[in-house]
């Protein structure tokens, strides 16, 4: 499925894994938001960016959670040509890779400011100042329809759920053409924190903490 964007003048996308800070796409806006409705997971493989065909890494996807909302980013696209360019982009780095497009509900975030300045990549934990005297969480009385990418349980690449012990394993001998598997789950985790830091992402978090002990272990023995 590709989105008709021929009488579209704006496009929200929603990241939620790597869009977060290297969203490949010009945009006029990004804001904090929230996806109700749904859990991140690392359920997804990756045979090219972060793992190969004999140790596939594993990557974030949305899972239908009815008491769950996800985090994340919320880029505005401005104009039919941006936007057929960031779909083509999203095509080739997110559809080629076992997912598929979809809109989803979301809500944007209590806390944070508006950021206009447009981008093509970079960190997110620029966008908003020094907060603590104001709420975090998504504000359910306004949300809008975000276009994502989710990859389903049916595609060839999901890896789906294990122990955690054993998908951090997988996690951290897994490496890709954009680098080891450790280093997107680390970063998103960071990433995550920095823009919500009262966000409680146990599956995250977890496989975070798993993970560095992993990575400190290995750097021990290669000294």
């Amino acid at each position: 499925m590709h989105p008709s964007t021929s009488t579209a003048a704006s496009l929200w996308i929603f990241g939620y894994g790597s869009l977060i800070w290297n969203p490949g796409f010009s945009f006029a806006e990004r804001r904090k938001a929230h996806a109700r409705g749904y859990a991140r997971r690392m359920y997804q493989g990756n045979t090219y960016h972060r793992g190969d065909d004999n140790l596939p890494g594993r990557v974030a996807t949305l899972i239908e959670s009815e008491d769950e909302d996800t985090n994340g980013v919320a880029f505005r696209v401005e104009g039919t040509t941006a936007i057929e360019q960031a779909l083509k982009h999203l095509n080739e780095r997110e559809v080629g890779n076992g997912y598929v497009f979809k809109l989803v509900r979301v809500a944007f975030d209590l806390s944070e400011s508006r950021n206009n300045g447009s981008s093509d990549a970079g960190s997110v934990s620029s966008m908003s100042d020094s907060e603590e005297d104001r709420s975090e969480g998504p504000d359910y009385s306004t949300s809008i329809l975000a276009l994502t990418c989710i990859a389903s349980s049916s595609n060839e690449y999901f890896l789906g759920p294990a122990h955690p012990m054993e998908m951090a394993a997988q996690i951290g001998a897994a490496r890709g053409k954009a680098g080891p598997n450790h280093e997107y789950v680390l970063k998103l985790a960071e990433n995550i924190r920095a823009l919500f830091p009262q966000s409680e992402d146990s599956h995250l978090f977890g496989l975070e903490k798993r993970v560095r002990e992993i990575v400190k272990r290995e750097r021990r023995t290669t000294m």
